[in-house]
């Protein structure tokens, strides 16, 4: 009789363990599939570990459910849900058979009575097992889910990790292209951000030559001065980069910096009548670098007479000149070169 000293609890069998045994050295999967349910023909059973079956088998169903104790590894938990259509037994011993049908554990549960509906009660009843084994890593569920039911605590347990995952639909997402597959451009089946799109547009865009139509990048300032590719293209502004002028009787013209940086300058300037006498004059803006040399003349109709002039002491800045005129109203002029 079933009392307050009464043991309940199950493990493998003789069979059973040699097949776990056997799995775990191989490395291999022990598949367990089915649970047995006896009535042990109302008595009080006595699981050994030498059993091949029960008792008195009044039921035989695949597992739902099968996972490691959350308190102990060692002890595995099988789990079975009853319909309210089955039933008319008392529920007092247990057992699991593995998918070649070998007697693998046995149980003793305490009494329990499933109704049929025609007797007028009805219920979803859950039977789990508890089974002591050596350890539970390489036990497998084998099942075919068309012909078992979940408990609602699974179905909840299901929801709420799907619910907690940070991508529970990873089947439904679409990978997004690298920067290798846009310059590729051989997959068609991730998606292309923007940054991708303009990759893969710069990638196909062929360099423009002589011979073939296509895109130049704009040349930098000191690509331009150099002159030396023949590449990238150059803009108005860095064409005119180092331009500088002044015109009018006295001014000047600096070339663009990519153009030798070559320049002119010029004045006029009236001739004093004195013998001899020097000036100073200063050029319309200071060298750069140096002036290189002038050359002089006069403006005007000399009559016969004797005109002329010279520059020396030329600096950056300006130069002295010595006139020499006999003629009113004379302007002496000069052009100068220089870096």
């Amino acid at each position: 009789m079933v009392d307050v000293n009464t043991q309940f609890g199950g493990f493998l069998t003789n069979l059973g363990a040699a097949k776990n045994t056997n799995a775990n050295a191989l490395g291999e999967k022990w598949k367990l599939t089915h649970m047995l349910l006896g009535d042990a023909n109302g008595t009080d059973p006595a699981p050994s570990p030498g059993q091949t079956a029960l008792v008195n088998q009044v039921y035989r169903a695949q597992l739902n459910q099968l996972y490691p104790s959350p308190v102990d590894e060692n002890v595995l938990i099988a789990e079975l849900v009853l319909p309210p259509n089955v039933g008319g037994w008392w529920i007092r011993e247990l057992a699991l058979e593995d998918e070649d049908g070998v007697f693998s554990a046995v149980a003793k549960c305490p009494p329990s009575y499933k109704p049929l509906l025609a007797q007028g009660s009805g219920r979803n009843q859950v039977v789990r097992m508890h089974v002591i084994t050596s350890g539970t890593a390489n036990i497998q569920l084998k099942i075919d889910p068309s012909v078992v039911l979940a408990t609602r605590a699974y179905c909840d347990g299901l929801i709420a990790a799907h619910s907690a995952a940070a991508d529970p639909h990873p089947q439904y997402k679409i990978p997004v292209a690298t920067e290798e597959d846009a310059l590729l451009g051989e997959d068609d089946k991730k998606l292309m951000p923007a940054l991708r799109v303009f990759q893969a547009l710069r990638a196909a865009a062929a360099n423009a030559t002589e011979l073939l139509r296509g895109v130049l990048r704009v040349g930098t300032q000191d690509e331009v001065d150099e002159g030396a590719r023949d590449d990238v293209a150059v803009t108005p502004k860095k064409l005119r980069h180092g331009l500088s002028f002044s015109l009018g009787p006295t001014g000047y013209i600096f070339l663009p910096s990519w153009f030798v940086e070559f320049g002119i300058q010029w004045g006029r300037f009236p001739i004093p009548r004195d013998d001899n006498s020097e000036i100073t004059l200063i050029f319309p803006t200071a060298w750069p670098s140096e002036c290189y040399g002038m050359t002089q003349g006069v403006i005007g109709d000399m009559g016969g007479a004797f005109d002329g002039w010279c520059a020396y002491n030329i600096t950056q800045t300006g130069f002295k000149a010595r006139a020499i005129s006999n003629s009113p109203s004379l302007n002496a002029f000069y052009i100068a070169i220089g870096h």
